[in-house]
């Protein structure tokens, strides 16, 4: 089709432009209206988490609170000298206002122990002095420390699963030496199932990441007798059974800023949102807390926002017919290049869109261009930092690419015995390898506000002071090391979880005064950094090889650092006076404390 010139068109555009700006509202309206339905999603999603949490840390409250209280009346002496009977009834009293407890009980110091209980039919009953028989709970008792108070792992007696809160009363003068309290597990599979049935969805609590401690299908005898917890692949549930191998959804931002994880299982054909939070501090293994229900139970507002997306698809392409008609093409293609342009501007590739053909010369020809101009963009951010340009552009290109003197603090990362990992991993293995250890240093590098440099084989180096002045840069160097220490921790427990090898790190931290710029020949700059105090910071971090003691993550730093740093003593350790490696000079080394 032989383009057509603009002037022909120009009598036609008045007509077109109505239909442009009425597609332009459409869009935004649209564009609105897909926010605030992931975000109601969201929003739904938290509050069926919370109201599961809420549940089950009231229980568990009721059962702490329970204990703390008896606990306190013993230690008051108020219990010193009381007859059986006089014990036996304080425990009932105490029993009689919780009613989401079971089972109140203490052991004296000889380890016999006198219990309250509620029966089947909500009477308190008790139980005379007997013996304690079953090492676990025996086990449990003796790691409480005197004054401590825990919750120990689910347990089975008298055929009644049980979770329970002990505390050490640790009181010389008083005869009872532990207190306990004991909430029925059956009792958490009825309240999910409840509270499931609420919001439509099937709730759950999860022991760690393979067992099931609280499920509807336990209700009615899906337990096995005996049993406090079922492994997650004998629990019949089909949702369950597939999580851990489930893709997460990431239009749940927001949720995941709540802390609740959520992930998308297929089952027979029917996709299923799965929700769920960790609770912590209830025992040897944390709670996963949560529910999944079926994606077309998701979300009125969901479907709706699907009629509205196809609805306003129907308008756009009758508005650009209509255009095509009355000579509108000439509005659209250029605003949606202006944008792209301003995109581009700001060196925001991802969001530029990529202009269409058009039956306009002028505007196909300059569109043609666009794109050629993107596809030589698109290469060019492959090979240089894209936040880095962003800074520069902001602070003024042309002044911050001069080559000049600061102070900076530079930090070199390397993995220790990289080549002993690397050697049991193919090529791609290694590769994933690395660019998920990159992902995570450089989280912590950026979220100071550091500059990477480059990446040099398994090793980081990045800086800080330029191109922003900065004056607290040597701070910010040490808590993006803290940062590093932090998140390597926590991922080496992920790895450990999975018996994957630990990875271990040495971290080197240096403050002094480098050359930074554009530095390299007029076809190929760099905007990087040279000087003593990058090889120093090299050096620091290969000096860690002498002072690795195991830990996750090494990090030394030059007392210069310290210093700038307002790094306290207690939260460093000095290691002497060194000679680094190819200097002349000594140079004061102290070791973060992580």
């Amino acid at each position: 089709m032989t383009p057509i010139r603009i002037r022909t068109l120009l009598a036609l555009t008045m007509g077109g432009l109505v239909l442009v700006a009425t597609a332009a509202v459409l869009v935004i309206a649209l564009f609105a209206s897909a926010r605030n339905t992931f975000e109601l999603v969201n929003a739904q999603t938290v509050l069926v988490v919370d109201s599961i949490e809420e549940e089950v840390r009231s229980r568990f409250q009721t059962a702490s609170e329970l204990v703390d209280g008896y606990v306190q009346e013993v230690r008051s002496g108020s219990l010193r000298g009381a007859t059986a009977d006089e014990l036996h009834d304080a425990l009932s009293v105490a029993l009689a206002a919780s009613p989401d407890v079971e089972v109140l009980l203490t052991w004296d110091r000889d380890m016999q122990r006198r219990l309250a209980y509620r029966t089947a039919e909500g009477e308190i009953a008790q139980n005379g002095p007997m013996a304690e028989p079953d090492p676990i709970i025996r086990v449990g008792l003796d790691v409480i420390p005197p004054g401590g108070r825990q919750w120990g792992q689910p347990l089975v007696a008298d055929g009644v699963a049980y979770l329970n809160f002990a505390s050490n009363v640790a009181a010389e003068d008083a005869e009872v030496a532990y207190v306990v309290a004991a909430v029925s597990l059956a009792r958490f599979s009825t309240f999910v199932s409840d509270i499931g049935r609420q919001h439509g969805a099937t709730a759950f609590i999860l022991y760690g990441e393979e067992d099931v401690l609280a499920h509807p299908s336990f209700v009615d005898g899906g337990l096995p007798e005996g049993e406090a917890l079922l492994p997650i692949a004998d629990a019949g549930d089909p949702v369950l059974g597939r999580l851990a191998g489930a893709a997460p959804l990431e239009f749940m931002g927001s949720a995941r800023r709540e802390f609740v994880e959520t992930y998308r299982v297929d089952v027979g054909g029917l996709e299923h949102m799965v929700m769920y939070r960790w609770l912590y501090g209830y025992g040897p293994q944390p709670l996963a807390v949560g529910a999944y229900l079926a994606r077309t139970e998701l979300s009125d507002s969901v479907r709706r926002l699907a009629t509205s997306a196809a609805a306003g698809i129907l308008v756009a392409i009758l508005g650009v017919i209509a255009a095509i008609v009355l000579g509108g093409l000439i509005a659209q293609p250029v605003r949606r290049l202006a944008r792209s342009a301003s995109a581009v501007a700001r060196f925001d590739l991802s969001a530029v869109e990529r202009p269409p053909r058009s039956p306009i010369a002028e505007v196909d020809e300059q569109g043609r261009a666009f794109g050629l101009m993107l596809d030589a963009l698109a290469h060019f951010e492959t090979y240089v930092p894209g936040k880095l340009v962003k800074r520069l552009m902001a602070l003024g290109f042309e002044r911050q690419v001069a080559s000049q003197t600061r102070e900076l603090t530079v930090m070199f990362t390397d993995i220790v015995h990289f080549s002993e990992i690397s050697e049991r991993m193919g090529a791609e293995e290694t590769a994933a390898f690395l660019n998920r250890h990159f992902g995570l240093v450089v989280e912590c590098i950026e979220a100071e506000g550091g500059t990477i440099d480059k990446y040099i084989g398994d090793a980081v180096m990045a800086f800080w002071g330029a191109p922003d002045d900065m004056e607290d840069h040597a701070a910010r160097a040490v808590a993006a090391a803290r940062r590093i220490s932090e998140t390597l921790t926590a991922d080496n427990a992920r790895r450990a979880r999975k018996n994957l090898r630990p990875v271990r790190l040495r971290v080197g931290i240096h403050t002094g005064p480098a050359v930074v710029g554009n530095i390299g020949v007029p076809d190929r700059l760099n905007y990087t950094i040279v000087g003593d105090t990058v090889n120093d910071a090299q050096r620091l971090e290969a000096l860690g090889r002498d002072f690795d003691a195991g830990d996750d993550v090494t990090v030394l730093v030059s007392a210069k650092t310290a210093e700038h740093a307002g790094v306290e003593n207690g939260e460093t350790v000095d290691v002497g006076v060194h000679l680094l490696a190819g200097t002349h000079e000594t140079v004061a080394v102290r070791r973060l404390i992580a």
